[in-house]
């Protein structure tokens, strides 16, 4: 006791002596007085491989302004990215460069022809060019769909007042994008494109039941391409949902009429991004292939918002902070086209600013049909608080 009390007194004195530590104050005063701009070029550059080395981003710092090439033909990457210098200690200006480097150091070599030099030096590339990155792993080109309740991505929910599960519902999920290869300056806009794999695995567990029984599990895989350019990113998927009740489920429940439900289908999405707060996105899909057991009307509509506010980065621990507010809906064949509704509100913090990886807690309202197997024909409406992980 006398210990944990000690550990207390001496953490609360440490934090109210004084402010967290940025990176900059970290840094002896006389090292950073004395950075030169090639030094500068080279731990700016080392920086951003580390975060953004998917888009072969170059940099080229003079005078403590930083000299931005070859950016990612997409505005919220390149807004990411040039936030993200923007926050290096020493950098006073960040400025975006639409030509290459070498006429960069061109023009510079007429005003300081030593300088140039010395830069060229520090910079130089092998001669040649990646427009194929494999295996990326730290962006996705087409953001997740945060009110999507069938969003592939690593989640926990706990749920209440489910009409169909249960009043107390248990919803985990695991899965998400892999990315096999990005291609750069593809199609005429001159943006990327990911191809890859998406699968995920869905449960929901009744916990009023004794035992915590599982209900239902649904498997998903598809295959998948992604495209951005500019303000837009579009995903293509041909997937397959495979749906089957728990064993728990169909032993206290002998007499449920087990169907089996096997759907292939294809999708298209579209998405835009409204300045850096808001975007917009739809979607239309068609299930081509169903079993016979449970047939199901095939044409599909999806559309939804994304809006993000007062967000802040925190220098200590160097996360950015974002609440957020999302909408989703959707619009099935199979429910007469009846509007099916989710809504997500919370806060996610990812250690950069609009893309890769993030960690999100929030609130999700349904109001619609369920999402569950062969359920789907049911009414359901639940609040949830939910707990995710993922692009």
């Amino acid at each position: 006791m006398r210990f944990l009390l000690t550990f207390f007194l001496l953490s609360c004195s440490l934090f109210a002596s004084s402010a967290p530590y940025s990176r900059c104050e970290q840094i002896p005063v006389h090292h950073v007085e004395d950075m030169s701009d090639e030094y500068l070029t080279g731990y700016v550059q080392a920086l951003v491989d580390m975060h953004y080395y998917e888009f072969q981003v170059q940099t080229v710092v003079v005078g403590g302004t930083v000299y931005v090439f070859n950016l990612p033909n997409n505005e919220l990457f390149r807004y990411s990215i040039l936030r993200f210098i923007q926050d290096i200690p020493c950098i006073c200006y960040v400025e975006a460069i639409c030509g290459c480097k070498e006429d960069f150091l061109c023009a510079l070599a007429e005003c300081d022809p030593d300088a140039a030099n010395r830069l060229a030096q520090c910079i130089s590339t092998p001669p040649c060019c990646y427009q194929v990155i494999w295996l990326p792993q730290n962006t996705v080109l087409f953001q997740p769909l945060i009110a999507d309740p069938r969003q592939v991505i690593n989640s926990a929910a706990f749920r209440l007042n489910d009409n169909v599960i249960g009043k107390h519902v248990g919803a985990v999920s695991f899965g998400g994008d892999f990315i096999i290869v990005r291609l750069k300056d593809v199609l005429w806009w001159r943006g990327d494109m990911d191809l890859g794999v998406q699968a995920g695995i869905f449960s929901v567990f009744d916990l009023d039941h004794v035992e915590a029984c599982m209900v239902n599990t649904d498997f998903f895989v598809a295959a998948m391409a992604t495209y951005a350019f500019d303000r837009w990113s579009f995903r293509a998927r041909w997937w397959h949902l495979s749906c089957h009740l728990g064993d728990e489920f169909l032993i206290c429940n002998p007499d449920y009429d087990r169907r089996n439900l096997s759907d292939e289908g294809i999708d298209l999405f579209a998405s835009y991004q409204m300045g850096h707060a808001v975007r917009i996105y739809g979607g239309i899909g068609y299930i081509y292939s169903r079993d016979k057991e449970f047939p199901e009307d095939p044409l599909y509509f999806e559309a939804g918002t994304e809006i993000r506010v007062f967000g802040i980065g925190n220098r200590c621990t160097r996360l950015y902070t974002q609440p957020f507010l999302a909408m989703h809906f959707r619009s099935w064949e199979e429910h007469d086209f009846d509007i099916d509704q989710t809504y997500a509100l919370g806060v996610e913090w990812s250690p950069l600013l609009g893309v890769g990886r993030k960690l999100r807690i929030f609130l999700e309202y349904h109001n619609g049909y369920s999402k569950e197997g062969q359920f789907v024909r049911e009414r359901s409406d639940y609040l949830a608080a939910k707990l995710e992980y993922g692009f």
